[in-house]
């Protein structure tokens, strides 16, 4: 938390943030308010607060530098960015962490929900940005570059931006988020709300409209000559990388695109499930569970995407919103790296998009995948059944189900599917191709059960 003469709020936005459970680091930037002095007296009572001071103001990104150069150096992986003055809402702390742990080599970008009170001006400024980055990562992948409540992997930030001399102020959060994409760490994003104090409730701003506007003026300026002296090669192998991983791929993540296990060899086979630990599910023995499934009405949850390759080194990581209706199906929203929808029902499958709906090549094999993860979410085991043999272990509320395909055709390019959940809930659910090319799935909790309205229905299904 880098705080440059933030006033009276700041101990109350670190006592905020150390409510949720985490380690507080707070970078004190020169500041000359004595902003800091209450901070003293709650760091000798509170051992998870530590209070960084530098003598000069080194500017938001020179602080966040510094703050993360100590907190490697006390054994930390990452860091999490915040507002000193109460604009970054500390309640999602946890939700963020979560969301680095799941995927370490990313950086979790936040994206702004506005209040009504947002200043104009800064609503409609922020586009111009926004629009800039696209250019600079030369596609959608980081939805709002100015807002600074983000993880960061805090090797690579300092291996990325420690050795430059830019991107020490205001431009910190525009120019940390494209060099790490540059450098290939992908970013994710999540939604985030966003808080505006008046100078009466103690808001404070040292942004200055002219000078730092000019910075990033000229912060653009470095890297759009950058791009198109030096970075545009990479990026754009990294780009076709994503699309082939993703939307060109037409979703590994549902069978659809397979490639012939011979041109695989290095990657194996997929690994033979463990019978000690799974047990063929006999007829009935789970019908608790399914009971507790087949009573749900419409669910909707977040999900996170890994997709595996053997021709990268990282993962390709999407976001989105999966809603799983009792009558129409399954639709997976994505929402990065770039918008799409996909529908998944009794008829098959629908890509729909800004241009409208269109429907893939027939496959037996996407088929398959795409009944699999329908009936998997509603637990219809007499389904599931058909196309696979059931391999099951419980404990307490918590269970695990692993779908090994019948057909020989299907497990050489199917593979396995792996199920894990607890109650009525699914948690993760990851297919397996071979050792290097999977799909791993990660489904957050469901938001309050509601049924779907009719024009969700008319927007989400078919």
């Amino acid at each position: 938390m880098p705080s440059y003469n933030t006033g009276p709020r700041l101990a109350a936005v670190v006592a905020e943030a150390l409510s949720q459970g985490w380690p507080v680091r707070v970078i004190v930037d020169g500041s000359t308010d004595n902003s800091d002095v209450p901070l003293d007296a709650l760091s000798r009572t509170e051992p998870r607060l530590s209070v960084l001071r530098l003598p000069a103001n080194a500017g938001k990104g020179g602080a966040v530098i510094a703050g993360a150069r100590s907190a490697l150096a006390d054994g930390f992986s990452h860091g999490l960015i915040m507002d000193a003055d109460g604009q970054h809402p500390a309640a999602s702390i946890g939700e963020f962490m979560a969301a680095a742990r799941d995927q370490p080599g990313a950086q979790i970008l936040g994206r702004p929900r506005f209040p009504a009170n947002i200043p104009i001006e800064r609503l409609y400024g922020r586009q111009l940005s926004i629009g800039l980055v696209r250019l600079l990562v030369l596609g959608p992948g980081i939805a709002d570059p100015l807002f600074g409540f983000r993880v960061y992997p805090l090797a690579a930030l300092l291996a990325t931006l420690g050795p430059r001399r830019g991107g020490r102020r205001y431009d910190f959060d525009t120019e940390s988020a494209v060099r790490l994409a540059w450098s290939g760490v992908p970013p994710v994003n999540r939604w985030a709300p966003v808080r505006y104090f008046s100078r009466a409730e103690g808001g404070v701003s040292h942004f200055h409209y002219l000078r730092d506007n000019v910075r990033l003026v000229w912060m653009h300026t470095r890297l759009i000559t950058e791009l198109l002296l030096r970075r545009w090669p990479s990026l754009l192998r990294h780009r076709r990388a994503w699309r082939q991983a993703g939307w060109t791929a037409a979703l590994l993540l549902l069978g659809l695109i397979m490639p012939d296990p011979d041109r695989l060899s290095a990657a194996g086979s997929a690994p033979s499930v463990v019978t000690e630990e799974r047990i063929p599910i006999a007829p009935g023995a789970w019908d608790d569970l399914a009971r507790l499934f087949a009573g749900q009405t419409d669910v909707t949850a977040d999900f996170t995407e890994h997709r595996y390759f053997p021709f990268r080194k990282i993962p390709v990581v999407l976001t989105g919103v999966s809603r799983v209706s009792a009558t129409r199906g399954l639709s997976l929203q994505y929402l990065t790296p770039a918008e799409r929808l996909v529908i998944l029902d009794g008829e098959g499958m629908v890509l729909r998009d800004a241009k409208g709906d269109s429907t893939p090549p027939a496959d037996p094999r996407g088929d398959a995948a795409n009944r699999a993860l329908r009936h998997v979410l509603r637990l219809d085991f007499p389904a599931l059944a058909q196309d696979f043999e059931l391999l099951g272990r419980r404990e307490g509320d918590r269970w695990s189900l692993v779908l090994v395909p019948r057909a020989d055709d299907l497990r050489r390019t199917l593979g396995r599917i792996s199920v894990d959940g607890e109650a009525a809930v699914v948690r993760r659910i990851e297919l397996r191709r071979s050792a290097l090319q999977s799909v791993e799935i990660l489904i957050s909790a469901p938001r309050p059960s509601a049924p779907f309205a009719a024009d969700e229905l008319k927007r989400y299904f078919r």
